[in-house]
């Protein structure tokens, strides 16, 4: 359905109604002087609205078409998006003369923006009639449309070309203005994939776009090595001192000097090594200690590394006590959630990466930062890509498990924020479950009660195919991979196989098997960068020297993000906007001093798992680990086997 066949036709009694609506607010008492200044300003803005609709009423030509662009234009700013369309509507676009179809192209990309209809935002800026008369345009229209150009890019993942929108109208802005453009383009430039950043650097026109690309790479290629970044930050300053990203710099490039000065020079890494969980805990530190053997390569100091096993005590509090009393400057752990939740209670001064996510049990202690693969994180991010892929009507198929529960309730209660909706959730607790629940999720027993009514009617055999309900328009789903390979055939053979299905990593085995996963082919799914992108140094130095390596590969990312981490603590509780791009995704801290992740898409295909680029790119290109250039392997990191160590 188009824009134009959706409102038209109620475009005149819905303005009746809007008339009424507004003539009764503007008759309730006026506000009192104690009343918020938000009501008073909601109220003046009603009466204003009446009072166009007064004017609507007599006016006609020139004037009647300039009273309905300024009526839009309130109606948008009091979120009215029906109604702003519906007036919108009325209007015969050949009847505006130039100025007011450059004032309609305005309003109807801002309409589109706040309805998250971004192709067609972008679409309204590229309407012949519009790029014709942009030679036209004030210095007003054109800051107006370029900022509209950049912000719509962005929202569609263009994120360079947004930068550049920016990057262009910079010196034509005031000087309060400039502050708030840079901090965009900055934004931008960091969802940038490094390789992209690094291929147009290269070959960057013009002085003030290629400063910025510069920029951004001392970010993306030196993220490991602080030293490395100041060294690089200072010829860069040197090269481009009057650079407009360097007045002042970007918050968190300005703190990297404070940082590298005050670098922690003991750590304690406190993990389970022995126990139920030993397996993890060695994973994790094995990620750690190879991240740190690299870094001992590139850089003449690195700290001292203490390991405990958290798993060797019964009182963990006293534990924890005694590493900050051997002089540990930063704590990484630990990852049990019992003994998370101890550090809750304590007066917490030493800087504590715990690598596991207490929701729900308060505000932490300042020092306290929680850092774990919490699944949420990925059912938070698959339903903003699958609403920007314009799903509105969600299926959930989980397992009857407490994990199930949890990641359908965050998913489902971010679906419903967003302003779609769930339909069902269908839950199964095995193999001989699956089937029954789909059908019954689907429907298919409905369809097939009406066709033996039809038969009873009819009184002979016919011919039928089951019909699956039609309101839902995707799937997502909670499934490890051998229950993934039966429920898409099932889905298939129910008549949902045209349904797009999204699912999280626990989906993919993180290793490719193209014959048992051409089952689930089609089926998006979101995974870290360590899993999916190809092998890096230290990842092939960890699988070449680790035994059962497959199993484990998550947890050595975490391990290595842990190390990136951690000297950075402070800049990402300082500064919000800032990010760590690492193995795990794109991190960043939120209110709770917990690290969220943006991982990547993938989907398969012919049995692989590839990444792909999302109706939101930046789901992708703000996940995706910058890949270092220097940090090729010169032999190994250490002749040691990384995964013998001394537990103090």
């Amino acid at each position: 359905m188009t824009f134009r066949t959706a409102f038209f036709s109620t475009a005149k009694p819905a303005l009746c109604a809007l008339a009424l609506a507004m003539s009764l607010i503007a008759c309730s008492p006026q506000p009192s002087g104690e009343q918020d200044a938000v009501n008073l300003q909601a109220h003046n803005k009603a009466q204003q609205i009446q009072s166009l609709l007064q004017q609507l009423q007599k006016s006609a030509g020139n004037k009647r078409l300039n009273l309905q662009l300024t009526l839009v234009e309130l109606l948008l700013e009091e979120q009215q998006r029906d109604l702003a369309s519906q007036t919108l509507e009325e209007l015969q676009t050949q009847q505006l003369n130039n100025q007011q179809y450059i004032r309609y192209s305005e309003l109807l990309c801002q309409l589109y923006l706040q309805r998250g209809l971004y192709e067609q935002a972008l679409t309204a800026l590229d309407r012949e009639r519009l790029v014709t008369l942009s030679d036209q345009f004030s210095i007003e229209q054109q800051l107006s449309f370029t900022h509209l150009r950049a912000k719509v890019l962005a929202l569609l993942g263009s994120h360079l070309a947004s930068a550049q929108q920016r990057i262009y109208i910079d010196p034509l802005l005031d000087s309060s203005t400039q502050i708030s453009n840079r901090k965009s383009i900055w934004r931008s430039l960091m969802y940038v994939p490094t390789d992209e950043l690094i291929r147009y650097e290269s070959t960057a026109f013009g002085e003030e776009y290629k400063g910025w690309l510069s920029l951004a790479l001392i970010v993306k290629t030196a993220q490991g090595d602080l030293d490395e970044q100041v060294r690089r930050l200072d010829q860069w300053q040197q090269h481009w001192p009057n650079h407009p990203a360097n007045q002042p710099l970007p918050e968190d490039l300005a703190l990297i000097r404070e940082l590298a000065a005050n670098q922690a020079k003991q750590i304690a890494l406190l993990l389970p090594l022995s126990g139920s969980l030993a397996a993890y805990g060695q994973a994790i530190r094995d990620g750690f200690m190879a991240a740190h053997y690299q870094a001992m390569q590139q850089r003449s100091s690195a700290p001292v590394i203490k390991i405990y096993d958290s798993a060797s005590s019964n009182n963990f509090a006293e534990l924890y006590q005694q590493t900050v009393n051997a002089g540990a400057e930063v704590v990484i752990g630990p990852l049990d959630k019992a003994h998370v939740r101890q550090l809750f209670d304590e007066a917490i001064n030493t800087p504590t990466l715990a690598l596991n996510r207490i929701d729900d049990y308060g505000q932490p202690p300042e020092q306290l930062f929680q850092f774990g693969l919490a699944p949420e994180d990925e059912a938070l991010q698959i339903a903003e890509l699958a609403f920007l892929e314009n799903r509105r009507n969600a299926l959930i198929i989980s397992p009857r498990s407490s994990w199930g529960e949890k990641v359908s309730a965050a998913f489902e209660q971010h679906w419903q924020q967003l302003g779609a909706q769930t339909l069902g959730n269908s839950q199964f607790s095995g193999q001989q479950d699956l089937s029954g629940s789909i059908k019954d999720a689907l429907y298919l027993q409905h369809s097939e009660s009406r066709a033996r009514r039809i038969q009873q009617l009819v009184g002979q055999h016919i011919e039928f195919e089951p019909r699956r309900r039609q309101d839902i328009d995707m799937i997502f789903l909670l499934a490890h991979p051998e229950q993934a390979r039966s429920i898409k055939p099932l889905l298939n053979y129910h008549y949902a196989g045209d349904l797009p299905i999204y699912a999280t990593s626990r989906i993919y085995s993180g290793y490719q098997d193209r014959k048992k996963d051409s089952d689930i082919n089609g089926i998006k799914f979101t995974d870290i960068p360590w899993v999916l992108n190809p092998d890096t140094p230290l990842k092939h130095i960890i699988n070449s020297e680790l035994e059962n390596s497959k199993l484990y590969q998550r947890m050595y990312a975490l391990g290595v993000d842990s190390y990136q981490l951690y000297p950075r603590l402070k800049q990402l509780q300082h500064i919000p906007d800032s990010r760590v791009y690492g193995q795990t995704g794109t991190l960043k801290l939120n209110a709770s001093n917990q690290i969220e992740r943006t991982v990547l898409l993938a989907k398969f295909t012919g049995g692989r798992a590839k990444i792909i680029a999302a109706a939101d790119q930046s789901l992708n290109q703000a996940a995706t680990a910058p890949s270092n250039k220097s940090e090729q392997r010169r032999g190994a990191i250490d002749t040691r086997s990384i995964g013998d160590y001394t537990a103090q």
